[in-house]
C-alpha cells in the first residue's frame, strides 16, 4: 500500500502558498521511486515556488518493504512530547488499527523512529542486511 496527496503548504519563510506532494506511506515494491526519493531526503519536502525555501513536511510516515519483511514508522517527536503519539500507538507500543491495515501482518516487529534521517538509516542498514543474505559475508 502506497498513500499520498496533495496538501497546501504555506512557506515558513515568505508566507506564499502552493500544493505540494505528501506521503503518507512508502512501499518499497510499489514505489521504488518514492524509496529513492526518501533515501536522497526529497521526500515530504515543500519547495516555495516564490524564495525557494526548501522546507520539510513534518508528519507522520509509514515505510514498508514486503519482500524483506518489515515495517518503520516515522513520528514526529512532537507528537511524543504533546501525548498525541498515543492517537498511533498504544501504550504498549503495538500500533493502533493495524487490523485495517490488509497485507500488514508480515511485519509484527515495526520499528518506529522520531527523525528522518535515522529512517533512512535504518532502511539502508535493513537492505545491507537483506544483501548479505542474499550473497553471504563479503
Amino acid at each position: 500500500m502506497t498513500l499520498h496527496r496533495y496538501m497546501e503548504i504555506k512557506c515558513p519563510n515568505c508566507s506564499a502558498e502552493d500544493e505540494a506532494l505528501v506521503w503518507d506511506t512508502i512501499n518499497a515494491q510499489v514505489n521504488p521511486e518514492a524509496k529513492t526519493a526518501l533515501l536522497n531526503g526529497k521526500t515530504n519536502l515543500f519547495v516555495c515556488p516564490r524564495c525557494r525555501t526548501a522546507s520539510f513536511i513534518d508528519r507522520p510516515l509509514l515505510y514498508h518493504d514486503m519482500q524483506i519483511g518489515y515495517m518503520a514508522w516515522y513520528f514526529p517527536f512532537s507528537l511524543v512530547k504533546s501525548g498525541k503519539i498515543l492517537d498511533w500507538i498504544d501504550p504498549g507500543g503495538q500500533i493502533r488499527g493495524i487490523e485495517n491495515c490488509p497485507g500488514c501482518d508480515y511485519a509484527p516487529g515495526t520499528h518506529y523512529v522520531f527523525d528522518m534521517d535515522e529512517l533512512v538509516r535504518y532502511i539502508k542498514f535493513r537492505d545491507a542486511l537483506a544483501e548479505d543474505m542474499r550473497h553471504g559475508p563479503g
